[in-house]
Order: structure tokens, then sequence, then C-alpha cells
């Protein structure tokens, strides 16, 4: 039984799940808009082709948001606040 929408994509159907022709995906591969096959293989994969396109709509992602602030380190910053792991690391103790 043939999943209907499988996680590892062909060059043609993620080209056609992007939208558009394989000339195109392939410029968008080679120019590095899109990420590369799965290494050994010949497979796309949906999350990163979606992560992809994300980034390139701005839509923020876990990616583009990593260097933001936490609430949590937000919280440290307000108060004064120095973490334990950060404490060690700068002095040792």
């Amino acid at each position: 039984m043939k999943e209907e929408n499988p996680r590892l994509m062909n060059r043609h159907d993620a080209a056609a799940y992007c939208g558009v022709g394989t000339s195109t995906f392939h410029a968008w591969v080679r120019n590095g808009f899109i990420p590369q096959p799965l290494f050994g293989s010949k497979r796309w994969d949906r999350k990163a082709i979606d992560l992809a396109l994300d980034r390139a709509s701005g839509i923020p992602t876990t990616a583009n948001t990593e260097n933001q602030e936490t609430p949590y380190q937000k919280w440290k910053r307000e108060h004064g606040e120095e973490d334990l792991v950060e404490r060690w690391i700068r002095t040792g103790k």
C-alpha cells in the first residue's frame, strides 16, 4: 500500500510538492534555496523542504529564532540572575 503523503520524495514529487517544475526545483537545490537530498539517496525530506520554504517566506522557525531571548533568559537578565552553568564556565566554580 503506497502512502499518500510520504515523508521522502523523489525529485519529481518534491518539485510538484513545491509547485514548480523539475528544472526550477533543480535550480533551487543547486543554489541552496532547498536542501540537498538525504545523504546517499535521491530523496528529499518533506520536513526539510517545509523548513526551507518557511524561512524563505519569513515564517518564524526554531532555526531562525535560535538566537532570540527565551522568556527564562529575559527573566534572568531583568533580575540580574546568572545561570549556574554560565557561572561555572566563566569562573570554574
